[in-house]
């Protein structure tokens, strides 16, 4: 713990002192500016005055306990702050407390993560990554998200002057940030840090079968003939499945493909690689691994070992499309609400022709998408040319709910109270119903939620 930021980076280290107690960090926590909140195993005094503290990193922590992500702005309300990570990260956060210079969000986990040196820290590194794809959401939507800040180092202890945001319910299990992260590797085309466990496969690409594939030279292309492109296809799975980068499986198929009799382009190579990486193929089918092997091998026996699942047809990418898929013309349609409306203003009220036109969707298809998505309202007022068509989203209106300001509030009641008239939006209110419930505590979640308003 130390008493002072300042105390954080002196010549001599860290200045502060050791607490091994919770009822010695809840007497001492007010006269507190930061603290480590995940225990390491020991920590040692540096000087005979016992004024210095060294011990605090990251191969010495014992257990995991809360992600903490630094936001050096206060261009944003900490409101803004719990929508963009209810929208495009992990969920709301457990904690948000307000710094002199911007604001610190903790992500409390269920039960701690206890780091063991076995696999090469293999949990540290797991964790670690965790705690870069929360920082990359946020980074992507808020401002100020300083992606290099120590994962697992000192941050401002929460107090009773700082703490914005505290929901004791919201808290996260380890199992389910993992396959949270996973999904954002996917994204990313990276490899991924996996727990071990007793079922853990073999490297597929250690395997027999990858490296006959490997050492092929005569392979090409042909039409009715499984060639070239499937079995660099079917390279490229085997290297996601193993978790290796994508560069890497790059660089590898690029001298794979050097070494062929008949080559093709590195344009044509890097376009399967990155099929490969979408992270919608788990593996490669343990039958056309057998075809490939038939047709390119050298005909020797090889037992094929791959418990990955099997190729998948995959959505072309939108650009590739005629028609975008719904989901992504309502990301388009929440991406202009975010955009156009503000707490302030969480009402975006235009002509329906306009709306359209902004948001780059035809009018048949804003009809659809406002009818079933569970994320947007709509209120229209006017006949006519003269007809008005107003848009907002739970996360808009989620903002105004959460706000300490009794102005948004106001904002929050009227909007309820004006998108409660349309039959259709039923379904929306409740899922704000929900949302409403779900973050905010005590007799204010009666007073604002959106339930209480439908008869009005």
């Amino acid at each position: 713990m130390t008493r002072a930021k300042e105390d954080l980076a002196t010549p001599f280290g860290v200045k502060g002192y050791v607490i091994t107690s919770k009822e010695t960090l809840l007497e001492d926590c007010l006269e507190l500016s930061h603290w480590n909140p995940n225990v390491l195993n020991y920590l040692r005094y540096s000087d005979k005055t016992r004024r210095f503290v060294k011990g605090h990193e990251e191969s010495n922590l014992q257990q995991i306990n809360t992600f903490v992500v630094d936001i050096d702005t206060k261009k944003q309300s900490y409101t803004e702050i719990l929508t963009a990570a209810l929208d495009h990260s992990i969920g709301i956060p457990t904690l948000v407390l307000e710094s002199p210079k911007g604001f610190q969000a903790y992500f409390v986990l269920e039960k701690p993560l206890f780091i063991s040196n076995q696999n090469d820290f293999r949990g540290l590194k797991v964790a670690k990554r965790i705690s870069e794809n929360i920082k990359r959401s946020l980074a992507g939507v808020l401002q100020g998200v300083d992606i290099s800040c120590n994962d697992f180092g000192f941050f401002r202890i929460p107090n009773e002057d700082n703490v914005r945001w505290f929901s004791e319910e919201m808290v996260y299990d380890f199992g389910s940030l993992i396959a949270w992260s996973k999904r954002q590797d996917d994204d990313r085309g990276r490899g991924l840090f996996v727990l071990p466990s007793q079922k853990e496969a073999l490297d597929p690409t250690q395997s027999e079968w990858f490296q006959e594939l490997l050492a092929t030279r005569h392979v090409k292309g042909g039409e009715g003939q499984i060639g070239r492109d499937n079995l660099m296809f079917t390279l490229a799975l085997a290297c996601y499945s193993a978790g290796k980068g994508q560069d890497e499986t790059l660089d590898l198929l690029d001298e794979y493909n050097s070494s062929l009799a008949v080559p093709i382009r590195h344009s044509e190579v890097r376009k399967i690689v990155k099929s490969a990486y979408k992270g919608r193929f788990k593996g490669a089918h343990k039958e056309y691994i057998q075809q490939l092997l038939e047709a390119w091998g050298t005909g020797k026996e090889i037992a094929i070992h791959n418990p990955m699942g099997g190729w998948y047809k995959h959505k072309k990418d939108r650009e590739d499309r005629v028609r975008s898929h719904y989901s992504e013309w309502e990301e388009d349609v929440l991406a202009f609400i975010e955009k156009a409306a503000s707490i302030d203003q969480p009402i975006k009220w235009s002509t329906q022709t306009a709306l359209c036109e902004e948001i780059g969707i035809p009018r048949s298809t804003f009809n659809e998408v406002i009818r079933k998505s569970k994320h947007i309202l709509v209120k229209r007022k006017g006949k006519g040319r003269a007809a008005q068509t107003g848009l907002t989203s739970i996360a808009m209106l989620l903002q105004c709910a959460l706000s300490c300001q009794q102005q948004h509030r106001t904002v929050y009641i009227e909007a309820i109270r004006l998108f409660a008239t349309e039959p259709a939006n039923q379904l929306v209110l409740r899922e704000l119903d929900y949302q409403v419930e779900r973050h905010v505590a005590g007799p204010y979640a009666a007073t604002i939620n959106g339930k209480n308003f439908n008869s009005s």
